[in-house]
């Protein structure tokens, strides 16, 4: 009976705050609007060069004081974070209406709030916005080119953010008061990142030039040049093996390759050494070809002292191993190796393309390490004359030029057609320019650059400032390339490289 009792009870009290809770709110409240800042003529982004005194002049305005005496306000910007970083305490940087401040930041996109506070209520509104602290050279394109005297230049096509378009930096290094000048032709202008040990200044980031008579890097952020960027201090060993003709370098998001005077170098998280040798038989150092497949930490290098395909296994290894599948030919081939690269085609293959030592007969070889995919004549075209070549990730074709035609061979329909004639003009460069992408969040802009066939032609008569850079779309089934972006004024370009920002 009692916890019948007790049961009634608590059910009473439920159902009376239930209807309570019911009752209508009379609404005997008095709001009262507070005076609040109206901030108008700001922009969500800004961007200065690095040194240089931005101004801001924002319209203010206050909801509840026409008269809007600055006495009775405080005014912050403040900088809150670099994008990309933690974002830590606030950091007042101006103190007036105006923002009047010289940016000497370090490179980079900054998150900025502009704070207006009323001294008598102690309310404040925030307005947010980003500074983006940059230089001439901050991204872009880098050049190298021949130029007359069998000299060498640098140039930039230098990416404006803000205007998303690209401005021409002739002599980039006398622009931007480098000290470096450059001696010998040209070899190789290379941006990448080591994935090891830092090599100068304490970061990653990479950017080294080379000639046959010099190889050195440069400040990535400003060009800056000094004696200890010397080549040598990326190879063990201490000795700049980079100097010579037509030394060149092969840069991976795992990896780095360089090849010089018929030597193949690589590196493990260190410095470079080389690795043109075999782990068994004959172990002397071999003579390599020019032209190799790297495909990340391994590659596969031609050996021309035996014209053969050999295979070297990356992390750490010093030598070089056999291959030994041979389905479809012999790895030690007896055929002169006219280039050669690892491409993401079909999930990864190598392709060679060689010639008959005593006749024009070019043949394409298509392979794996653990198995050979395809081997056959190219017939019906003038291949054995190209000077260039590059091969599709996306499609498999084959790119190469002769004098100032450009060509796209498909093997597949055995199909060979002319794609560009820059009449008396030579092709100088074929290339497709591997920029980091990003991991989790891919770059749009830099994964359309991947997919572009960059063309570089010039003007024999006017070595000078007649060579053009030419990227084009591929369209698939054999389309006709179509010319999406041209920019000219530098010489006869021989090594081309992008300067990116992740």
């Amino acid at each position: 009976m009692i916890m019948k009792f007790l049961n009634k009870m608590i059910l009473m009290f439920l159902v009376g705050g239930l209807f309570q809770a019911c009752k209508k709110d009379p609404g005997n409240y008095n709001y009262i609007e507070i005076n609040e800042a109206v901030v108008s003529g700001l922009d969500s982004l800004y961007s200065v060069n690095q040194g240089e005194i931005l101004q801001i002049k924002p319209k203010i305005a206050y909801s509840r004081d026409a008269a809007g005496d600055t006495l009775n306000y405080k005014y912050s910007w403040l900088r809150i974070n670099r994008e990309g970083y933690n974002a830590g305490v606030p950091k007042l940087i101006d103190s007036a209406t105006n923002f009047n401040v010289r940016m000497n930041d370090n490179l980079g996109v900054y998150n900025y709030s502009f704070r207006i506070t009323d001294k008598k209520t102690g309310v404040w509104k925030e307005s947010y916005f980003k500074i983006f602290v940059t230089n001439k050279t901050y991204e872009g394109w880098y050049l190298l080119s021949e130029t007359g005297g069998k000299q060498s230049r640098l140039d930039m096509l230098s990416y404006k953010v803000a205007a998303k378009k690209y401005e021409f930096m002739e002599d980039v290094l006398a622009a931007s008061r480098s000290t470096l000048k450059l001696k010998g032709t040209p070899s190789f202008i290379e941006f990448f990142n080591t994935n090891g040990v830092p090599i100068i200044n304490g970061t990653q980031d990479a950017l080294v030039v080379g000639t046959t008579e010099m190889a050195t890097f440069l400040g990535v952020d400003t060009l800056e040049h000094l004696p200890i960027y010397d080549f040598s201090v990326f190879m063990e060993g201490n000795k700049n093996l980079a100097i010579g003709p037509g030394s060149k370098m092969e840069t991976l998001p795992f990896n780095v390759f360089l090849w010089a005077n018929h030597i193949v170098y690589t590196q493990y998280y260190g410095k470079l050494f080389p690795i043109n040798k075999m782990s068994s038989g004959n172990t002397n150092p071999f003579k390599t070809s020019r032209s190799f497949g790297a495909a990340s930490v391994d590659a596969v290098l031609f050996n021309e002292d035996a014209s053969e395909f050999v295979w070297y296994p990356g992390n750490g290894a010093k030598s070089c191993i056999k291959i030994e599948n041979e389905t479809l030919f012999k790895n030690k081939i007896d055929k002169d190796l006219l280039y050669m690269k690892y491409s993401s085609y079909n999930g990864g293959e190598y392709f060679a393309i060689l010639k008959d030592k005593t006749s024009d007969k070019v043949y394409l070889a298509r392979f794996t390490v653990g198995k050979q995919n395809y081997f056959a004549e190219i017939t019906g075209t003038p291949i054995a004359q190209a000077e260039q070549f590059e091969v599709s990730g996306d499609f498999g074709y084959v790119f190469y030029s002769v004098g100032g035609k450009l060509y796209e061979y498909d093997f597949n329909l055995k199909l060979n057609k002319e794609m560009a004639d820059y009449g008396s003009r030579k092709i100088s460069l074929l290339k497709f320019q591997y920029v980091d992408p990003g991991y989790y969040t891919k770059n749009p802009r830099y994964v359309d650059i991947n997919r572009r066939l960059c063309v570089c032609t010039y003007d024999e008569g006017n070595i000078d400032r007649s060579g053009t850079l030419d990227l084009y779309f591929i369209p698939p089934i054999n389309g006709q390339l179509v010319k999406e972006e041209s920019f000219s004024g530098m010489g006869k370009i021989v090594s081309i490289t992008y300067r990116n920002r992740s």
